[in-house]
């Protein structure tokens, strides 16, 4: 019977201790997607401006997708770097918003207070578009290549370390 406990014992604590060790080494932030290096899902959606917009009007140059709500704490915090990213780089790609399980107005009186950048808001009252990227809560952003290809997904407020990372493997100019 003591020979089965140390067969045993190995078999299971190798297993926990590898799990354990490599759960411990990742950012959290960091959330496995299995989109990244597949194409942006395709959508065609209301903007809170009244227009409309459809994932192929971002083809061409990189773009990134925000998911932000209006009662979302850690959207404040990335506010800042997504104004200071469509004012540095407007020119050099496309930001575009998308409200996750929010109310249109809820937003607007959001961005009058902490700030409109003047990119598209996405409004997204069934779910679909989120669905489709495979969100789990805001804020959550998408990268996106000049071609159409997710290549990173960030689960969190942005930091500008993660945007000027980002932008680097997107060919973006730097500051």
């Amino acid at each position: 019977m003591s020979r089965l406990r140390w067969l045993v014992l190995p078999v299971f604590v190798l297993p926990v201790g590898w799990l354990l060790l490599t759960g411990f080494s990742r950012d959290a932030r960091e959330v496995p997607s299995p989109l990244i290096g597949r194409p942006l899902p395709p959508f065609e959606a209301a903007t809170l401006d009244g227009e409309r917009l459809a994932s192929d009007a971002l083809r061409g140059r990189p773009a990134i997708v925000n998911v932000w709500a209006s009662w979302c704490g850690p959207c404040v915090d990335e506010h800042p770097v997504l104004l200071g990213l469509e004012a540095e780089h407007g020119d050099e790609l496309s930001v575009v918003g998308l409200l996750y399980q929010d109310e249109a107005d809820a937003a607007r009186r959001w961005l009058a207070r902490y700030g409109d950048g003047g990119w598209p808001t996405l409004l997204d009252p069934d779910g679909g578009i989120a669905l489709d990227l495979g969100v789990t809560g805001p804020p959550e952003t998408y990268f996106v290549d000049a071609s159409g290809i997710v290549r990173f997904k960030w689960f969190g407020p942005l930091s500008q370390q993660v945007v000027d990372e980002q932008l680097a493997a997107l060919g973006v100019s730097g500051r």
